[in-house]
């Protein structure tokens, strides 16, 4: 016997539910989380198995892994490298100009790129730039993550949210978003939120100076452990004497002898041979040390390694992102020397004082790992490890001979497709595969560059989408939010959406609260008569400001490098969000009249 509507309308709000739950609270991974919503709506007879598995042949999975393909290809031939470092060439030492024109840069970089990708692109030039400018990175960060969203927002390929939400819109027999219709709203959204970090943003921004360890904030400290050899000169000197009483500002903070640690030893304490240092310095200072005699950074290359050549072995800064495999396991656990062939000599986790030996601490996202490697090791490290690279001494190796081949198939598929000489789908597709067939792209890394976790989310919030819409749910919630705004006017109705989305993509994918709301914003356009894509429009954007929270994979990226605290990202975030929405609500319904 079928479900009374009501029972079935009530089954698709836990579904929801629990589904907000989950992603918020991130037990499950979000592609997971999709995998189960699809099988309770199968589960409750809500959806038949055909109707449920509707999401994953969606063409906005094609388009999305497309563009994915093809940004790949660009960074991989040094496209947008190039680019990123001509623009960042014109900035200068002012701190407001440097601010300006990174915002710009990676505001047009994340037009077409994933804004984590353009983050990931930007993020080592930011690093660099900070320390040969003076300024605290903190003042240059946080803006490129928010720009990176910001960017976003201008084309219909700027996000996944943005392609997700226009292929949805066939299901309700509503044309999709074409590829610049995102545009005009999104260049009057970016342009003041530009100007709103050169002017009020850039005082609200962190700037830690007097709260730094170190003078030159713009070099981390890292703990690190220190061998003394038992013919090393320093056996039986006190820490205040000899070579480690001229580093002043390399900081011991701990010694392991004979099993037993020693925290904080004072100045008058005696080194002996056999002595595990724990200390905490700046990458110099760390280095400096490494030279002083019968002293070895502990799992460092050894200076008789004479098989090595000079500049095959390198020094590099790693942030771990949050689906790299180091997070939540010590270096030990991993036998990271012997399984990857590199060396973890030092660690960064701001706001943390570290007394445990550095193979011993369960890494999280955001923590920076300085590594020594050869450079084959290194290049094929953030591929391996999903490590973002900073503060690499060399360059990465990009097949710039096809630097010229990738920009033409990537500017070729966005003309085809916006002209409409093919679908764009079509003209996507077809140039992710001309990308390998040119081999700016090699086959394998193909499959690492789509974001596999992200195509199967969308897949399955498309599937509740639907449900959503044929159990009445979005009849419900819509006669619920008119009854509740009816006093207001059509315009609070259409706020409301924005702030509900807002709310909701926060803790969870944008994707996913983009999907989530918008069929209950267009049953709700449709039954009061008015423009469908008006709310549309609303929820894409709204669903970009994941300005609030630092759980943004961009935010993420940035929140250990800029050391920031989540309250950073609140104060900075709220009224950048409060921005985007009157922007909005002024400018959509002009663009997208009612």
């Amino acid at each position: 016997m079928p479900a009374m509507p009501e029972m079935n309308i009530l089954i698709t709000l836990l579904i929801m539910f629990f589904a907000v739950v989950l992603f918020s609270i991130e037990v499950l991974s979000v592609d997971i989380v999709s995998i189960l919503v699809v099988l309770a709506l199968i589960f409750f007879r809500l959806l038949s198995p055909e109707q449920a598995f509707l999401g994953f042949s969606n063409t906005a999975l094609v388009m999305i892994g497309s563009i994915l393909i093809m940004t790949s290809g660009l960074i991989k031939t040094g496209v947008a490298d190039r680019i990123a470092h001509v623009i960042l060439n014109w900035s200068g030492h002012s701190p407001r100009r440097l601010l300006f024109v990174f915002l710009i840069t990676v505001g047009l970089i994340s037009s077409f790129i994933n804004n984590v990708a353009a983050t990931a692109i930007l993020l080592p030039s930011a690093v660099s730039v900070a320390r040969v400018a003076k300024i605290n990175p903190s003042k240059l960060l946080m803006p490129l993550s928010f720009g990176s969203m910001l960017g976003g927002m201008c084309t219909l390929i700027g996000t996944s949210t943005n392609i997700a939400v226009s292929e949805a819109l066939s299901t309700y027999k509503i044309a999709p978003f074409s590829l610049f219709d995102f545009t005009p709203i999104g260049l009057i959204i970016l342009f003041c939120g530009i100007l709103f970090f050169v002017t009020v943003g850039y005082l609200l921004l962190p700037d830690r100076e007097k709260e730094a360890v170190i003078e030159d904030y713009g070099i981390r400290e890292y703990l690190s452990e220190l061998k003394v050899m038992p013919a090393s000169p320093l056996v039986g000197t006190r820490i205040s004497e000899g070579a480690f009483g001229k580093l002043h500002d390399l900081s011991i903070v701990g010694i392991h002898r004979d099993g037993k640690n020693i925290y904080i030893p004072g100045d008058h304490f005696i080194i002996e041979g056999g002595d595990s240092l724990l200390v905490i310095g700046s990458i110099e200072n760390l280095a400096r040390a490494d030279q002083i005699d019968g002293v070895e950074i502990k799992s460092g290359f050894k200076h008789s390694d004479k098989d090595l050549e000079p500049g095959d072995v390198r020094m590099v800064e790693a942030v771990i992102a949050a689906d790299s495999l180091l997070e939540g396991k010590t270096l030990k656990d991993l036998n990271f020397r012997h399984t990857y062939g590199l060396s973890a000599i030092a660690l960064y986790r701001h706001g943390t004082c570290l007394r445990e030996k550095v193979g011993r601490i369960p890494l999280r996202v955001g923590d920076v790992l300085l590594l020594q490697g050869v450079s084959d090791r290194i290049d094929a490290l953030g591929d391996v490890l999903k490590l973002i690279i900073i503060g690499d001494v060399t360059p990465e190796r990009f097949r710039t001979k096809k630097a010229g081949m990738a920009l033409v198939i990537f500017l070729a598929s966005i003309i085809a497709g916006a002209a409409g000489i093919i679908p764009i789908s079509v003209s996507f597709l077809t140039g992710a595969v001309l990308m390998v067939l040119s081999k700016c792209l090699y086959t394998d890394e193909v499959y690492k560059s789509v974001n596999w976790h992200l195509l199967i989310l969308i897949g399955g919030m498309i599937s509740l989408g639907i449900a959503v819409e044929q159990t009445g749910t979005a009849k419900f919630l819509a006669d619920l939010i008119i009854a509740l705004t009816a006093d207001y006017g059509i315009y609070a109705l259409l706020g409301s959406f924005f702030i509900l989305t807002v709310i909701l993509t926060q803790p969870m994918s944008n994707v996913a609260a983009a999907l989530l709301i918008l069929p209950i914003a267009i049953h709700t356009a449709q039954k009061l008569g008015v423009n469908p894509k008006t709310f549309a429009m609303t929820v894409a954007i709204a669903a970009s400001c994941s300005f609030i929270t630092p759980l943004e994979p961009a935010s993420v990226l940035v929140y250990g490098s800029g050391r920031y605290r989540f309250l950073d990202f609140v104060r900075v975030g709220l009224p950048l969000t409060i921005v985007a929405f009157i922007i909005s609500m002024i400018f959509i319904p002009i663009f997208w009249p009612l």
